[in-house]
């Protein structure tokens, strides 16, 4: 059951942020992307489980500053950290704007979200990632309003989502991101 409480928290947490433009409100424990120092958007190729590849608008939210650049030189970021991170990925189908509900699919093309926990190499731990899928149903959503492709390019828009841990837990927020080319490269799940 989704939790009031937490709506409440959101919009508490809005009307005391006004002009902020990335908010991730988390009801997961030990993640915290607060405050979100990096706010990306991009396209991306994703793979699914038969090997089909199929094009994506993605939105990457996360605690470290210089996403873009850091996801250009190490494609592999989210999947061999180099440092600790939390992060959120977004991802809808490309040329669609509206609310789009986890699960969807649209010709391959999957309405999902992912939350990931990053361990880097620091004091001789070893790389990891700890990873949140999204839950579909409950009215799971991404609301897309804008999204820009190439330089200069931005989206915008908001997500009410629930992840697994292995509980359905929900996180909700707004989200207005740079495009970043180098991020197409990316490997991501």
């Amino acid at each position: 059951m989704r939790l009031p409480s937490l709506s409440l928290a959101l919009l508490a947490a809005l009307a005391g942020c006004g002009s902020e433009d990335n908010l991730v409100v988390s009801g997961l424990p030990g993640v915290t992307i607060s405050p979100v120092r990096s706010s990306i958007s991009t396209r991306s190729t994703f793979t699914d489980a038969n090997g089909g590849q199929h094009l994506q608008w993605v939105i990457a939210m996360t605690d470290v500053s210089d996403l873009c650049t850091k996801v250009t030189a190490h494609p592999d970021y989210f999947q061999n950290p180099m440092e600790n991170f939390d992060a959120i990925l977004l991802w809808v189908p490309p040329g669609n704007i509206g609310t789009f509900f986890v699960g969807q699919n649209f010709s391959g093309s999957e309405v999902n979200v992912e939350v990931l926990f990053g361990v880097g190499p620091a004091g001789g731990a070893t790389p990891r990632v700890l990873r949140f899928p999204g839950v579909a149903g409950f009215g799971a959503n991404i609301g897309l309003s804008q999204f820009d492709v190439g330089p200069g390019g931005e989206a915008t828009g908001n997500f009410d989502i629930l992840v697994s841990d292995p509980n359905a837990r929900e996180m909700i927020g707004k989200f207005k991101a740079t495009y970043c080319a180098g991020a197409e490269q990316a490997q991501l799940p």
